[in-house]
């Protein structure tokens, strides 16, 4: 059974509390050791339940809602990036799983909730893109697949249990087509590397996966196979909205940090926040603050409402990159020098922001699906009249038929 809107709100409260005043903390530590204390933050991440936020309640979750859980997107993006990549991820592999086998959920639903597995998402790879151009191939034998390929950029490797690997499958009849397979670590063939530190998100760790002649049953496929394709790019695009929000949090505490510094530094005899040019700066801060607000609220409401939201998921994430970069500028240039220094958080917020830009694609993918969307018919809006221009061969045409 979901959560009310009473027992939301009292969880909210709980949970909040406890990201400021046990998770904010760690702040330094993560960013000088650059490690996030995972096995003794686990336990407390599952008394709190955000290990089992978006794992129906009939397989011991929570069963949030979306618009319910990026809050939490947003609340752990301000605290910390390292630790927001890490529950971003852990609670897609919830997402993932939707698609799976009533088998495949009953039998790993309810040990995410319990905190004893981890699902990373494997798409990526370092000498293709995304979707049908990936290389990763599985050959049938028999009751197993034997996979081989690379991917790489794959974040919670270091720790995850569980795999969603998309690849091109072989067919009973011969044939390729692109599915998700589970390969559980260990598994013999499969081997994981390590990968350099980000540049942000301190603490969150990007792995290479390696598969070499990689024995996976059959009975490994998530979902329908041949059909990985289809659920991929769902859970890519409900990811893309979830990143939104990510750097929406991110942004909120740059304007407050803002806000705040603007009211307290002084020069020549007055706050700098009475200078028309740090005001142009936070008015403008907040407004993409609430631009991107609006936007995510609309684009969750599709996703809650089974609408297409393909379109819009881009749109957010285009328009969270773009204004995520121009609030953190100018989060920095109110500070001035001393922002630049990690005397104040906004030097590290300036950083994890960038993994936005990236996460679930680049901005020339969103505006390549943006664009092909508009001209299959895709709207954010409804048209009382749709135009319908006329060439000038077309109309020379029509006069020449007269």
């Amino acid at each position: 059974m979901a959560m009310t809107d009473g027992d939301f709100a009292a969880y909210k409260e709980k949970t909040f509390r406890f990201i400021w005043d046990e998770l904010a903390p760690l702040e330094d530590e993560i960013e000088e050791t650059g490690q996030v204390p995972r096995e003794s933050l686990w336990p407390r991440f599952l008394d709190m339940g955000f290990l089992g936020q978006m794992v129906p309640p009939e397989y011991g979750g929570l069963g949030l809602s979306e618009a319910q859980f990026i809050q939490f997107e947003k609340e752990w993006s301000k605290v910390h990036g390292g630790l927001r990549t890490i529950l971003h991820v852990h609670n897609l592999g919830s997402e993932i799983l939707q698609h799976g086998t009533d088998d495949q959920k009953a039998d790993y639903y309810p040990r995410i909730a319990r905190g004893e597995m981890s699902v990373a998402f494997a798409l990526t790879e370092p000498e293709a893109g995304t979707g049908k151009d990936i290389k990763s191939r599985a050959r049938r034998d028999g009751d197993n697949f034997i996979l081989n390929g690379t991917k790489h950029l794959i974040t919670n490797a270091d720790f995850a249990d569980l795999f969603n690997v998309v690849c091109w499958t072989e067919s009973p009849s011969g044939e390729f087509q692109i599915s998700n397979l589970l390969v559980e670590r260990g598994s013999p063939g499969f081997s994981i590397g390590e990968m350099k530190p980000a540049m942000g998100c301190v603490g969150a760790t990007h792995g290479r996966l390696n598969f070499n002649d990689c024995v996976v049953p059959v009975t490994n496929v998530l979902g329908e196979e041949g059909k990985g394709l289809d659920s991929t790019l769902y859970t890519l695009n409900v990811s893309r909205v979830r990143i939104a929000a990510c750097a929406l949090g991110t942004m909120e505490r740059c304007l407050d940090m803002a806000v705040d510094f603007a009211k307290k530094r002084v020069t020549f005899g007055r706050p700098i926040g009475e200078r028309q040019a740090v005001q142009r700066y936070l008015a403008e801060m907040a407004m993409d603050v609430y631009a991107l607000q609006c936007v995510i609220d609309d684009t969750v409401r599709a996703i809650e409402n089974g609408e297409d939201f393909f379109l819009k998921a881009n749109l957010c994430k285009l328009l969270a990159i773009e204004a995520g970069r121009r609030v953190t500028d100018q989060g920095l240039l109110v500070m001035g020098g001393i922002g630049y220094t990690r005397e104040y958080p906004m030097e590290r917020l300036y950083r994890d922001l960038r993994l936005n830009w990236l996460e679930e694609g680049t901005p020339t993918i969103h505006i390549s699906v943006a664009a092909r969307g508009l001209l299959d018919g895709a709207s954010t809006y409804t048209s009382y009249q749709r135009e319908n221009l006329e060439t000038p061969i077309q109309k020379a045409m029509k006069v020449f038929e007269l």
